[in-house]
């Protein structure tokens, strides 16, 4: 008889394994018990977080198609008995709102247009070259980026007075030519390529030119699109600058134009049209960011596949 075996099945059953037993199967209902309720308070807290994300731009879809009389008295009430759509389409042709998101749309492709001939050759510049004075430069250009917009707003437009700039197409975007943020990102995007590709492709003759749009900017393509939406939604966005540097509607944006709409003379002002007009600024911008965030997600993958 094998009494090593028998001992083994006695201690098995013995009330202190048993006990043990117990106790482990009791702290491992507990566990994920405390897992479950940590879930469930972790979906609350992201469902309230939400709600105070979501909520104003609900309130705004709903002011838009309030009638005037219910759209002043700014209820918190979401749901509209009679939608008045007819709203957006006097913001697009009474309002011309259609004439200033014309300019909006202009003014940000020709700002990322041109900014992209100018931000990406310096970036490649400071990643990849050792030039006199490249230093100071750097340092010049760091400390222009410290430094708020706003801070130099009123000495930016005297000097563009004096030189005939204010309320032009060019005064508009000579200052985001050369934005310290795009340069920023992709010197350090273009770091991350190897050297060895670099100097094998001088080895073989290729042009900086060549090096930099046929090798360095594939290679860099998440942070061309993820600059590409920032840049966009950033200058769509854009209030300070174009109300200052504008004096008539010939060139106004949408969101200084916006703003207008609530500056009139012995009335009311039309929130409903206000609304609608705000909704129609929001429309790109989320459109762009549901699309593009897709794009810059695959092309993450795709980079880290490549790296892999």
């Amino acid at each position: 008889m094998d009494f090593k075996n028998l001992t083994f099945i006695t201690d098995a059953y013995s009330p202190k394994h048993i006990e043990e037993t117990e106790k482990f199967l009791f702290l491992n209902r507990l566990k994920k018990r405390v897992r479950y309720v940590l879930k469930i308070m972790n979906y609350i807290l992201l469902i309230g977080v939400g709600f105070f994300f979501v909520y104003p731009f609900a309130w705004m879809a709903s002011m838009s198609l309030r009638p005037l009389i219910e759209a002043l008295s700014f209820s918190p009430r979401l749901i509209v008995d009679n939608p008045q759509w007819s709203n957006y389409l006097y913001a697009w042709n009474q309002a011309q709102i259609s004439h200033y998101v014309g300019n909006s749309i202009k003014y940000s492709l020709l700002v990322m247009g041109l900014q992209y001939l100018a931000i990406i050759p310096a970036a490649y510049a400071f990643a990849t070259m050792e030039f006199k004075g490249k230093k100071f430069l750097w340092a010049t250009k760091y400390l222009g980026m410290m430094l708020p917009g706003e801070a130099t707003l009123i000495p930016v437009y005297f000097f563009y007075s004096k030189m005939g700039l204010v309320d032009t197409w060019g005064g508009l975007i000579l200052p985001s030519l050369f934005s310290m943020f795009g340069i920023y990102m992709f010197m350090n995007a273009f770091q991350q390529v190897p050297r060895e590709i670099i100097e094998s492709a001088r080895m073989d003759k290729a042009k900086n030119r060549t090096i930099m749009l046929k090798i360095m900017l594939p290679m860099v393509a998440p942070v061309l699109v993820t600059h590409l939406i920032t840049s966009f939604i950033s200058n769509w966005n854009e209030y300070y600058w174009v109300l200052v540097m504008t004096n008539s509607e010939t060139i106004r944006t949408l969101p200084v134009a916006l703003r207008g709409l609530l500056q009139v003379d012995d009335a009311v002002p039309q929130w409903n049209v206000v609304m609608a007009g705000t909704m129609i600024q929001l429309a790109p911008v989320l459109l762009m960011y549901i699309f593009a965030s897709g794009k810059v997600k695959t092309a993450l993958v795709g980079s880290a596949r490549n790296k892999g």
